[in-house]
């Protein structure tokens, strides 16, 4: 039994890494910024200077967030863990559950600095672009923060 479970984890594990990472390449699209949609940012005429600015910071917060994502990806192993106890503990189940909540409060808060730090880069002119950008892609972009996205 703890075999299976032991190979639960690890393909898990492998999916879960494939999927936070965007699969091959890590889903960069012209070298603009992780998962970022290439239609959408060149409505927004980025200099060569901005696009700079946006991987880089970019490549700041996807480092923030990593050990974030790794702490999150743990406490849900624990809590399907303490799932799978022939008689859940419902006190510990509902503390994992609060630290796994508290944890993806932490990484919201981290995603809404990094989205309004990257707005602030934008011109007033690529502010108003993005609006009405924004309005086609169905209010949600092509990504998020600096990716040129949920702004």
């Amino acid at each position: 039994m703890k075999k299976l479970g032991l190979l639960i984890a690890v393909l898990v594990l492998g999916a879960s890494s494939a999927w936070g990472f965007g699969g091959p390449g890590g889903g960069m699209q012209g070298g603009l910024g992780y998962g970022m949609n290439p239609n959408f940012a060149s409505n927004m005429n980025l200099t060569d200077d901005q696009k700079t600015q946006f991987q880089s910071r970019h490549d700041a917060f996807m480092a923030e967030m990593s050990p974030l994502r790794d702490e999150l990806f743990s406490k849900r192993m624990e809590l399907r863990e303490l799932w799978t106890k022939a008689n859940p503990d419902q006190a510990k189940i509902s503390a994992k559950q609060q630290e796994i909540r508290d944890l993806q409060a932490q990484m919201q808060e981290k995603a809404t600095a990094y989205q309004l730090k990257c707005r602030q880069m934008l011109t007033p002119e690529q502010r108003g672009k993005m609006t009405v950008t924004q309005a086609s892609f169905g209010g949600k972009g092509g990504g998020q923060g600096c990716r040129m996205g949920r702004w």
